[in-house]
């Protein structure tokens, strides 16, 4: 009897602990080990692995050989393909994703796999940013400075709406001797994942440009090579009409332009610090000479709990100004700002 009933304490114990195995995702690494657990998920070339002796660990991406799944998992390849099913193991770094979307199973080498099991994203995704900078001078100089930008952005699957604005003023000796600001707006339409189509418009006046309002809308298309947390890089083409208003003596034109504009972040350094760049151009179909450029180039470094600082430098070329005005404007920035998302 009591041999019996050891037996079948055995047996169970031996078919718990076989379950046990049985229900868990592997991970076998490049150096020989394997770990059983739960795949919480992968992103920024971290693994984050659930085990039953360690809670949850990170693993380097770069260090796992293969790895299988006894539960449907999703998975979002370098190229934004996604799919959800299991995962097994092949030969040579290659993994199989067994999914009910297609009839045969997804093969791909691990090298390729960007995500797995990626948060959900929220229907509507709201991004943005708010900096502000003053530099105050007494004594012998008596200056004041005042600078501050913003922008706000609104991205859906197949929609993206961007809302911008900056403004700068600048007194000497209780003298304004700047005194700026710019509003721009663009609504982006993605017939693919990196095709879209877009319309925009910006306002911008200068007084010290003898500037009352520049007015520009346009059309066109652009492609996002890539648009991720880590890193983001768009070009843009197509056509505009810009409408000037000059203080000297009333003068007032308009003509048709082409535009072109690129957009560049990217993190470097665990996050340490981020390079950004942004360019327009605008140029006259009618008369060459109307050119208009804007750049902004800077380091943004991330401090805490979504503060930042930023080191900026602001590029603006107009190759027919007013009369009497220089072609260039240069300003050196730096600011403390909050952003979100």
């Amino acid at each position: 009897m009591r041999s019996s009933m050891l037996v079948c304490v055995v047996c169970t114990l031996v078919i718990l602990d076989f379950g046990s195995n049985v229900l868990a995702d592997t991970v076998r690494m490049k150096n020989g080990d394997r770990l059983t657990g739960t795949i919480v998920k992968m992103e920024d070339k971290t693994l984050t692995f659930k085990t039953t002796y360690a809670g949850e660990i990170a693993i380097k991406w770069e260090d796992v050989e293969a790895v299988e799944t006894d539960s449907p998992v999703r998975v979002v390849l370098g190229d934004e393909t996604s799919a959800r099913g299991i995962l097994t193991a092949g030969e040579n770094s290659r993994l199989r994703l067994k999914t009910d979307q297609v009839p045969e199973p997804l093969q791909f080498n691990i090298t390729h796999v960007a995500k797995i099991n990626p948060p959900v994203e929220p229907a509507v995704k709201l991004t943005g940013r708010i900096n502000a900078g003053l530099d105050v001078k007494k004594g012998n100089t008596d200056t004041e400075a005042q600078h501050v930008d913003s922008e706000l952005v609104a991205r859906t699957e197949k929609n993206r709406v961007t809302l911008g604005a900056e403004w700068n003023r600048e007194e000497e000796a209780d003298e304004k001797t700047a005194d700026n600001a710019l509003l721009y707006m663009s609504y982006d339409h993605f017939l693919t994942r990196k095709l879209f189509f877009y319309t925009n418009a910006s306002f911008e006046k200068d007084d010290f440009k003898d500037l009352n309002l520049r007015t520009t809308v346009g059309v066109g298309s652009g492609y996002q090579f890539f648009e991720t947390a880590m890193r983001n890089l768009s070009l843009r083409g197509g056509i505009a009409y810009v409408n000037e208003d000059f203080d000297e003596n009333g003068q007032d034109r308009g003509y048709t332009a082409g535009r072109w504009a690129a957009a560049f972040d990217q993190y470097f350094f665990e996050k340490f610090v981020q390079f950004f760049h942004t360019h327009e151009g605008i140029v006259s179909l009618e008369d060459t000479d109307d050119l208009l450029i804007r750049t902004r180039t800077g380091l943004r470094f991330p401090l805490k709990k979504g503060f930042n600082a930023t080191a900026q430098y602001n590029w603006d070329w107009d190759n027919s100004p007013a009369t009497g005005k220089d072609r260039a404007d240069e300003r050196y920035l730096f600011t403390l700002g909050y952003s979100w998302q």
